[in-house]
């Protein structure tokens, strides 16, 4: 079963800050959360960005990513 802390379930968010491509993990079951969790982060918060999220499970190597025109834009699946 799968829970909100399982270490095989994650997200990788690419986004940009000064110019510069930057890459992230995040542990999370939804997209919702790791976005939440990303914009919550000092780190990865406070400035303008698209995000680019790809969410990653590597038992059944299935693969599903998300584009955002901004911060708090809708996603679209890519």
């Amino acid at each position: 079963m799968t829970t909100l802390n399982d270490p095989n379930e994650y997200w990788a968010i690419e986004y940009r800050r000064d110019g510069i491509e930057r890459k992230t993990v995040i542990y999370a079951s939804t997209l919702m959360t790791a976005l939440a969790l990303f914009n919550g982060n000092e780190a990865t918060s406070g400035f303008p960005t698209t995000i680019r999220a790809t969410y990653g499970y590597p038992i059944n190597g299935q693969r599903y990513t998300f584009e955002l025109d901004g911060r708090y834009a809708v996603p679209h699946r890519v």
